[in-house]
């Protein structure tokens, strides 16, 4: 199992303005009717291991960042995971086998992250 570990809703807004982390909203589509984080990546829980896979040369996929530029993400690039409570560790660790090094959960969730915005 890879290791994870928790961010505050704080950190993670902070460091995602900042340039330093991309914020992963996992949340399932049913449950995202409760508002959007701006500048998040948004991906199905189930799509995940799909959607972050390194290409077959070894990059990392192209997320947009805030300000709708595209940006390859490195092995290193600090990822806040944003899911339903008992999920975001979960798929923090899905992501951290992918080999992503920097990957973290936010602690609170959404509810925490949103009103961090």
């Amino acid at each position: 199992m890879a290791v994870v570990s928790a961010i505050s809703a704080e950190e993670a807004w902070d460091h995602s303005r900042a340039g330093k982390a991309v914020v992963v909203d996992a949340r399932p589509q049913v449950v995202r009717h409760q508002g959007s984080l701006p500048g998040a990546f948004v991906v199905e829980p189930s799509e995940v291991p799909a959607r972050l896979r390194p290409t077959p040369t070894g990059s990392f996929p192209v997320i947009k960042d805030p300000s709708a530029k595209a940006r390859e993400i490195r092995r290193d690039t600090e990822i806040a995971v944003v899911s339903v409570r008992s999920e975001a560790p979960r798929i923090a660790e899905q992501i951290a086998k992918l080999g992503y090094t920097n990957v973290h959960y936010v602690d609170g969730g959404y509810r925490a992250l949103r009103s961090r915005v």
